[in-house]
């Protein structure tokens, strides 16, 4: 099992609610590792459920609102001078700032970089200042090729990973509906995502009439209110069904304690997102319905359209909500095309995104990198005791 050698994660906090795709990412990795032990960020007084992973509670106290940048650039080079850890994974956005930070720290301590770049840039230009690590691993195929096309050759595509559970028995679902006062033997579409960053939940509200003049179907909103902008994008939405006399197939579930429940009596999720600004590349929710069985439709634009080509969702325009309504509606007409795409989605999850073979290919790349880069004598005290 583990060699005894470390990896030291440097991201966000790794707590609950595990309710971001980027610490969720970081605990499924850090949790499944084999040959090499893990410590993550949290912050004080925090106690996971993982009793193999070791915590360093560098966020320090909880504050509210976002932590000051000061605290995230010294917590970041501080923690790297520590005896005992062999690798530094960042698992973190493209920063001058952060980068710059973890390179001098990790080259002063003699210690390896692994970036994992969390969200796919907004711009390559100039991006190599803004990356840690070599190798850079990228989360899709596209944000690969953008790298490359700006001459950072060190780069690694290594997809996002979720556990692999058994899908939940037919038996539990009619007690599921009854949870969420979900209507019995009505077809779900669900849309778990964000109101703020895209345009998604207002296309998804704009199809909704026009599937419902074609089939039966329910609609689930599975968004969580962040803040003021996602309580008023809500209100629009309820008051433009209200106005369409749809509201009666609705559930406006916000943030829920369990979204494979949802997945469970879901027929279809949509993720027409025309934006994946301060989000991860591929969101680790659609891969999670896709584990679930639940035929999926997205917008076709890249990255979305990765698991377009893999044959595991249907593409349709982006801010196109007669498209979403036509693509949904002959799912549900026709039933044997909507299993076959539940079908390939959940294989495609179970090839390209078990967390076990993903932990695997970072181990490998942990071996790569101690292989090719010897230590050098560390300078002990530059950025404070281990």
């Amino acid at each position: 099992m583990s060699t005894g050698q470390r990896v030291l994660f440097l991201s966000g906090p790794v707590e609950p609610p595990w309710t971001r795709s980027d610490k969720n990412l970081v605990r499924a990795i850090a949790s499944n590792l084999q040959r090499y032990s893990a410590r993550v960020l949290t912050h004080e007084g925090v106690v996971l459920s993982e009793p193999q992973l070791e915590t360093e509670p560098a966020w320090g106290p909880r504050i509210g609102g976002d932590t000051p940048i000061g605290r995230r650039i010294g917590l970041f080079g501080r923690l790297i001078d520590q005896r005992g850890t062999a690798v530094v994974h960042l698992v973190w956005p493209a920063d001058w700032l952060v980068a710059n930070v973890v390179r001098a720290a990790a080259r002063l301590s003699g210690l390896p970089v692994v970036h994992t770049l969390v969200r796919a840039p907004r711009t390559t230009l100039g991006i190599g200042r803004a990356l840690a690590g070599a190798p850079v691993v990228c989360l899709t195929q596209e944000t690969q090729h953008r790298l490359i096309a700006e001459g950072i050759a060190s780069t690694i595509w290594v997809p996002p990973g979720i556990e692999l559970r058994t899908p939940v028995p037919a038996g539990e679902k009619a007690a599921i509906r009854r949870k969420y006062r979900i209507p019995l033997g009505t077809p779900v579409v669900i849309y778990a995502g964000d109101y703020a960053h895209s345009n998604a939940a207002r296309t998804i509200a704009a199809a909704m009439p026009r599937i419902l003049r074609e089939t039966e179907a329910h609609f689930v909103l599975a968004c969580r209110i962040r803040g003021p902008e996602d309580a008023q994008e809500e209100a629009r939405i309820k008051q433009a069904i209200t106005a369409d006399g749809i509201a009666q197939h609705v559930s406006f579930l916000n943030e829920v304690s369990s979204l494979r429940e949802l997945f469970a009596v879901s027929q279809i999720q949509v993720f027409p997102a025309d934006s994946h600004a301060q989000k991860m590349d591929l969101p680790m929710v659609l891969l999670e319905g896709m584990a679930e069985h639940v035929a999926t439709v997205v917008a076709h634009k890249p990255p979305l359209t990765e698991l377009v080509q893999a044959g595991a969702a249907l593409g349709v325009p982006p801010l196109d909500p007669v498209g979403l309504a036509v693509a949904v509606v002959e799912l549900l007409r026709v039933p044997e095309r909507l299993e076959a795409l539940a079908d390939v989605g959940r294989r495609l999850v179970e090839t390209r995104f078990d967390i076990k073979h993903v932990a695997a290919r970072y181990e490998d790349i942990y071996d790569e990198v101690l292989a090719s880069q010897p230590r050098s004598r560390p300078l002990s005290g530059i950025w404070g005791p281990a």
